[in-house]
């Protein structure tokens, strides 16, 4: 899990590989610009509208230079490894023909309600990653939203309040038990204890 947010992003490739790698980005809102001869149809809305840079010519070195993530994604692989040659040790780079020497890799990703599952097989099985997100995707669609909701208070009332460490571990483990996933009035009960450890503790404070 990386921010990307406005960070450079270089895409060596136009080609299908390349627009699925980029329409992958695109939600995280990164400065993607595309270098290659040729460019995927349905990118070419995407350079319209300013989403992406295009360059239109072959790699050239200085392409790599500032960037946060390098996408090798041509379908030369003399052309891929020459971008990787040239590519700095702190830039993460992403061969798509040659996952074993890419520092990161494409996971298959689901989001809601400020959830997000990543798996990725290290380029072993893209299937197998997608059959896993999917499964654990159905955990996800069947949690109250309320739910998520709770965990989000109780963590920022745990964070605030001047409990221990062993008493922040163990309400925050707790309010992860079955009981309070669907059973709003459990929730509630839970929340009246932590709201009087917390003020009963800021009184003694001051």
């Amino acid at each position: 899990m990386v921010n990307i947010r406005d960070k450079k992003v270089v895409v060596i490739g136009g080609g299908k590989i390349a627009a699925k790698r980029i329409e992958s980005l695109l939600r995280f809102q990164p400065n993607i610009t595309v270098v290659s001869p040729v460019l995927e149809e349905r990118l070419h809305a995407f350079v319209e509208s300013g989403v992406i840079k295009y360059i239109a010519r072959f790699f050239q070195i200085s392409d790599v230079q500032g960037a946060l993530l390098v996408i090798a994604a041509t379908n030369d692989a003399a052309v891929n490894q020459l971008v990787k040659e040239n590519s700095h040790p702190y830039q993460l780079i992403n061969i798509v023909d040659d996952p074993a020497n890419s520092s990161f890799h494409f996971p298959a990703i689901y989001e809601k309600n400020e959830i997000t599952i990543a798996v990725t097989t290290s380029g072993i099985s893209p299937m197998l990653a997608k059959n896993l997100r999917d499964d654990f995707a159905a955990i996800v669609d069947g949690m109250d939203p309320e739910y998520l909701l709770f965990l989000k208070e109780v963590r920022h009332l745990v964070k605030e309040g001047q409990f221990t460490k062993e008493q922040k571990r163990i309400l925050l483990k707790e309010c992860l038990e079955e009981c309070y996933h669907s059973n709003s009035i459990q929730r509630s009960i839970f929340m009246e204890k932590i709201l009087d450890l917390y003020y009963h503790r800021q009184k003694n404070k001051r």
